[in-house]
């Protein structure tokens, strides 16, 4: 503390020192600033004072005393009153206690009263149902019942345990009672009706409208009696079956009589209880949808739209209790039949040609419960896989056997630009036979699985076709290249198409999603029409089987290609090594024939086109003959002309051979032939023109050699000659191979 003090005093006399540094030095100054602060100082001790009654401070703490004597005041005050307010409070309490005890008992007492009035009119309206039953007046059963049914429905929120259940009770209790005798009624009915109609001729017989007026009566009481669903009992029944939502009551006793007549018939030891035979008891079951939807529209509908119920459809309700029937019929008989493949298979076939015949005939949902539920079990789905593909391989053995020699025939010789082979049209109808059996699965999942078995299939083909074409010796051209060719590419076409089919391409984004998924990115999201955007011929799920297809066909194609090139350039050896040099100069190219040397060349070649035309699709001969041309081309250029020197005779003998023999020989293929030949053709161009324009253009060529820009005019004065692909410096190699133009003879080599 002493410190801090030194330091205040110190810092105090460091700031006088400062403020009055120039008066320091001057004792009359000094003398006058002492005075100055003595004043100050009594100043300040006076307002200090506490006696002096004009000091401020004074007056200060004087206004403070009484603040602090009035607060003390108040605090006793607010002393007083907060005794007060917690013995009021207190005596509230109290009050208030009693009072909720009187709101409890008087509560307690009301719901006593609800609760024996609801109690009462129950028993009161089971009263009347006993009554009005015992004097058979159904309409007003049917009335008090729904009564009922509807005092269950207001206790929904209820916390009344018992009454909820006392109440659930009784109208299960009377719901049997009415039920049981409503369907007696409704039997008799059916009989007079002749229901169900099993007889050739019951299209023929109008039922009479008194029985229909009391069919409709009745279906309407069946309908008014249906349970509410917090009514409702759990049923345990198997996952399988979990999915068939309950009949409504009309529907569930029209389907009755027939499920009596399907046990009768199709268990037990009944002959048409064949396992085997599938077939009889689900074209039995399609007899029946046919023979009665008319009827259920027709009369049992318009009950349901009366009674404003538009959320049940007559029609499909009955035929979901027909393919529950089939279901629990197949479900009993698949596990008996995994170890008898054909059975099996024979099963699988029927089960998804009854659900197809649902849907395409009666347009029965995709949406609803099916036999197909049956076929998706884990256990019976890994079987129907490996059946599927086991069937498949074997027929792929079968179409591609040793011993079928005809398996590359062409199905349509004339006319055809694809050539399908009888194996591409077999292979691609067993594919199309396995996506129509397993497009209509409900669950992507199973549908992937299956177009993953129809890609092993693909690359499966694929090798065998290549271990086909490995086995080939021989004649190239001649063997079974080019129908394998043909095959490959009919199977691209096929799978082209059929990745952008809506089935292939909602499999591609499925399964783009599960490979976002397994590589932890974020699912893709769709376009606003619900559908994945993406490019056809890339992103399909046939992406990759394509690309190896592709690649195979153009090895197959470079295989043909060079096998006639290379014929070819065997036979023009002795074309090659004319004497160009030394050839007969002929005026008029009228007189001129073909150089017999080329004709070997010319006629491999023709043979050779002809045959692979005949032979390979159109688009895959285009383009053969297109690559045999461009290669020629290069050969000609290359081993021909830059290999020789050519006196007048030479160059328009060589001009003839190519424009008059060569270029129309595949005139049959392009309007312009010659456009695959640029560099035979430049090189006539240069070799024909005339001495003094060759040497006009050698000679500007070589002095524009290195310019640039609008100098530069070589081009121009190539084009001026026909000459438009080759290079100036090549150009002038060409025009150097002439005998006319005198060069170097080392330039030349």
């Amino acid at each position: 503390m002493g410190q801090m003090d030194a330091d205040l005093k110190k810092k105090i006399l460091q700031k006088f020192v400062d403020e009055n540094r120039s008066s320091l030095s001057d004792h009359e100054k000094c003398k006058q600033l002492h005075q100055k602060l003595l004043d100050e100082l009594n100043a300040i001790k006076a307002q200090l004072d506490l006696e002096n009654d004009e000091s401020t401070i004074k007056q200060t703490v004087d206004k403070l005393d009484s603040t602090v004597e009035s607060i003390n005041g108040s605090l006793d005050e607010s002393e007083t009153l907060t005794k007060e307010i917690e013995q009021n409070l207190d005596e509230l309490d109290a009050m208030r206690k009693d009072v909720q005890k009187k709101m409890n008992d008087l509560h307690e007492t009301e719901t006593a009263v609800q609760y024996m009035k609801v109690v009462q009119r129950v028993e009161a309206l089971s009263a009347d149902l006993e009554k009005e039953y015992n004097g058979k007046d159904d309409e007003s059963c049917i009335t008090l019942f729904v009564n009922l049914c509807e005092i269950s429905r207001n206790l929904i929120d209820s916390t009344a345990c018992h009454l909820k259940g006392y109440v659930k009770e009784t109208i299960i209790y009377w719901h049997k009672i009415l039920r049981d005798k409503l369907v007696v009624d409704f039997d008799e009915v059916l009989k007079a009706l002749k229901w169900p109609f099993v007889s050739e001729n019951f299209s023929l017989q109008t039922p009479s409208q008194a029985n229909i007026q009391k069919l409709q009566l009745l279906a309407e009481y069946l309908l008014q009696i249906e349970l509410p669903d917090e009514s409702l009992s759990p049923v345990i029944t198997s996952a399988l079956l979990s999915d068939f939502p309950p009949l409504c009551l009309p529907i569930n006793y029209l389907v009755v009589p027939l499920k009596k007549r399907f046990i009768y018939h199709f268990y037990g030891g009944r002959q048409t209880n064949r396992v085997d035979k599938p077939e009889w008891y689900f074209t039995q079951i399609l007899s029946w949808t046919r023979d009665h939807i008319d009827f259920v529209s027709k009369w049992i509908q318009p009950v349901i739209d009366k009674l404003g119920l538009h959320h049940i459809d007559a029609k499909l309700e009955f035929m979901r209790g027909l393919v529950q029937l089939a279901v629990e019929k197949l479900h009993s008989e698949l596990p008996n039949l995994q170890f008898d493949d054909f059975t099996f298979s024979h099963c699988i076939d029927e089960a998804l040609g009854f659900d197809k015949e649902l849907r395409e005939t009666y347009s029965y949902p995709s949406t609803q419960p099916s036999i197909l539920a049956v076929l998706t079990q884990a256990q019976v789905f890994v079987k129907w896989l490996a059946m599927e593909k086991k069937y498949a391989i074997e027929k792929m053995d079968a179409m591609l056997s040793p011993t079928a020699m005809d398996i590359f025939e062409p199905l349509i010789t004339e006319g055809d630009e694809l050539k399908v082979s009888s194996c591409a049209d077999t292979f691609i109808t067993l594919l199309q036979t396995i996506t129509e059996r397993y497009e209509s699965l409900p669950q992507p999942g199973h549908r992937l699985q299956f177009l993953e078995l129809q890609l092993d299939l693909l690359d499966d083909f694929r090798i065998r076709l290549l271990q086909l074409v490995n086995a080939e010796e021989g004649d190239v051209v001649e063997s079974r290249i080019p129908m394998i060719a043909n095959t490959a590419h009919y199977v691209e076409d096929v799978l082209m198409d059929w990745g952008a089919m809506l089935h292939y391409l909602g499999l591609f984004y499925y399964k783009s999603q599960l490979d976002e998924v397994v590589a932890g990115n974020p699912i893709p999201v769709m376009d606003y029409d619900g559908s994945p955007d993406f490019e056809m011929e890339t992103e399909t799920v046939f992406a990759d089987t394509l690309s190896l297809f592709r690649h195979m066909r153009k090895d197959l194609l470079c295989t043909l290609s060079e096998s006639v090139n290379r014929e070819a350039k065997m036979r023009s050896r002795d074309y090659r090594h004319e004497r160009w040099s030394a050839m007969v100069y002929h005026k008029d190219m009228r007189t001129l024939s073909l150089t017999p040397s080329a004709c070997p060349m010319f006629e491999v070649l023709a043979r050779r086109l002809h045959q692979l035309q005949k032979s390979l699709a159109k688009k895959l001969f285009t383009i053969v003959w297109r690559f045999v041309a461009q290669q020629l081309d290069v050969y000609l250029f290359e081993d021909l002309i830059l290999e020789n020197r050519f006196n007048d005779g030479g160059a328009i003998q060589l001009k003839y051979d190519m424009q008059r023999n060569l270029f129309p020989l595949f005139s049959q293929f392009s309007e312009k032939p010659e456009n695959y030949f640029t560099q035979v053709k430049e090189s006539c161009e240069l070799l024909n023109i005339s001495k003094g324009s060759a040497l006009l253009l050698r000679e500007t060529l070589l002095a524009l050699e290195g310019a640039t820009g609008v100098e530069d005019r070589r081009g121009q004065a190539l084009k001026e000659v026909g000459v438009t692909n080759f290079t100036p410096q090549m150009s002038v190699d060409i025009l150097n191979r002439r005998t006319d133009i005198t060069v170097n003879r080392m330039v030349i080599d």
